[in-house]
């Protein structure tokens, strides 16, 4: 653990310092992504008890409505994002993200009040912009941990929510919202586009001006951009029938299937439940902590193991995290699930709930993020993050909308077994099938992606073809972590 504080640390050194700062200002957009996220958990008991007449249907519309504009979001971000390029995008998330929040702080009606929440959800969905920046400017050995700061900042956004609503009402925290969402186009006024993203559009003088500005080194500068240029040289003469083919090859359609899988074992393991019916929830199961107290210490809870991960996720590989974090979590909530078959002490259910959040922090609820921005081709990497994001936000508002419903068919108790074999399955998932990233350029990555497969590859996550030479000699391949590999004739 010491290790890991130590390397998390070391990324902070004079050289890396820009890299770090320009991360942080893209990553600052999910403080409200957070505010997003936790408002409903505050809002609903406010609102409810000012309105004793609204509906079990339509507090959850309330909740929901929130990511129902998500998909529509990333889908929006991930066409403009290789057009407009990554940082004025950041910018510009500004617009809907201020308008939402105002809607909010002054609606009169639940009409106005739904459709406010509506217009913030675009926050969410374009913000996955934020991983792709932060994916491009970053070196290998650091991607991880500045990747994770987002995780970690939208916790910060959810505590932040949790603890204005227990003490103030609902329109000061939404206005409160709106001033911190002016943060990020301030910021990355500040910061450089992405030279990977201006060497795409032939800008290249630019690109050397923001790798410079990021690396504070000439020659790393200039290696870098002349490594991606060599790259993608070829595909500057594909003609548009075959780029259109680019969304079939094996490095997208694979890792496509594999985050989607990944997203639907994350939704079905609870963690969102928690975070949008925060409150609620915590007054159903049932706990002797006053549920606003107990929201409060989840978001704190998230905050600490958020930094707990991102000191981790440079150390351990990303598939030992994920499986560890779905069997802890897991293993967490079934013990909830049993203690509250039991009627046993409600802290310890407490308790429970706490290590589940924990858990989930430092693996299974940052990593299919992050690695939707490292998994995809440099070509339609803006477009496939906002296809993936697009799809798990759909699968998130499904579950949101749809868990008042299954804790009425299934009892709270039913839904905390759910969660917990959910996140049990997702974990054996993990081990077996994720895809390795620590420590890999974005080139190595995508090209891990395009071999063949006959033999299983445990680093990979599938199985790789063999080959032979002419004489029949095993073959010595360069794996894409770096380590030469033998592969026996067939």
């Amino acid at each position: 653990m010491f290790s890991s504080i130590k390397g998390f640390w070391k990324v902070c050194r004079y050289g890396d310092l820009y890299m770090v700062l320009a991360a942080l200002a893209a990553q600052s957009i999910n403080i409200s992504v957070g505010f997003c996220q936790g408002f409903s958990a505050v809002l609903l008991p406010q609102y409810t008890h000012e309105h004793p007449t609204i509906s079990f249907e339509q507090s959850s519309w309330i909740a929901s409505l929130g990511v129902i504009s998500n998909p529509i979001g990333a889908l929006l971000g991930g066409m403009m994002v290789d057009a407009v390029g990554r940082r004025l995008l950041l910018q510009s998330i500004v617009l809907p993200n201020l308008v939402g929040w105002l809607v909010i702080a002054f609606s009169e009606t639940y009409i106005f009040l739904c459709i406010g929440r509506f217009i913030t959800g675009f926050t969410i969905g374009m913000s996955t912009v934020s991983y792709i920046y932060v994916a491009e400017i970053t070196t290998p050995e650091k991607r991880g941990v500045l990747s994770a700061l987002g995780p970690g900042l939208v916790s910060t956004g959810i505590f932040i929510v949790y603890s204005l609503g227990a003490f103030i009402h609902w329109r000061k925290v939404a206005a409160i919202c709106a001033g911190v969402s002016l943060l990020t186009p301030f910021l990355m006024y500040f910061v450089p586009e992405s030279p990977l993203w201006l060497a795409s559009k032939g800008q290249m003088k630019e690109a050397y001006n923001a790798m410079f500005w990021l690396r504070q080194n000439n020659s790393t500068a200039q290696q870098e951009l002349m490594e991606f240029t060599k790259d993608r040289k070829a595909g500057e003469t594909m003609t548009f029938s075959q780029k259109m083919s680019l969304f079939k090859r094996r490095s997208v359609v694979k890792p496509f299937a594999l985050l989607i899988i990944f997203f639907i074992f994350q939704e079905m393991s609870g963690i969102y439940v928690i975070l949008y019916y925060a409150v609620d929830f915590f007054k159903s199961v049932g706990t002797s902590v006053n549920e606003f107290t107990a929201s409060i210490i989840v978001g704190g809870v998230r905050v600490f193991m958020g930094a707990v991960g991102a000191c981790l996720i440079n150390s351990f590989r990303r598939k030992t995290l994920a499986a560890t974090s779905g069997l802890l979590l897991g293993i967490a909530m079934l013990g909830a699930a049993v203690c509250d078959s039991l009627n046993g002490p409600p802290l310890v259910k407490l308790a429970c709930v706490l290590l589940h959040v924990s858990f989930s922090m430092v693996g299974f609820l940052q990593l299919p993020w992050i690695m939707s921005g490292e998994l995809y081709p440099q070509d339609i990497r803006g477009v496939m993050s906002g296809a993936t994001s697009c799809c798990a936000y759909v699968l998130i508002f499904f579950n949101i909308k749809t868990y008042p419903q299954l804790e009425n068919l299934v009892t709270s108790n039913g839904t905390l077994y759910l969660f917990g074999g959910c996140a049990l399955l997702g974990a054996a998932y993990c081990y077996f099938f994720l895809p390795e990233t620590k420590g890999k350029t974005l080139t190595e990555i995508m090209k891990q992606f395009d071999e063949e497969k006959k033999e299983f590859d445990p680093e990979v996550g599938y199985t790789k073809e063999k080959a032979s030479s002419s004489d029949g000699k095993p073959v010595q391949r360069r794996h894409s972590a770096g380590a030469a590999v033998s592969l026996d004739k067939n």
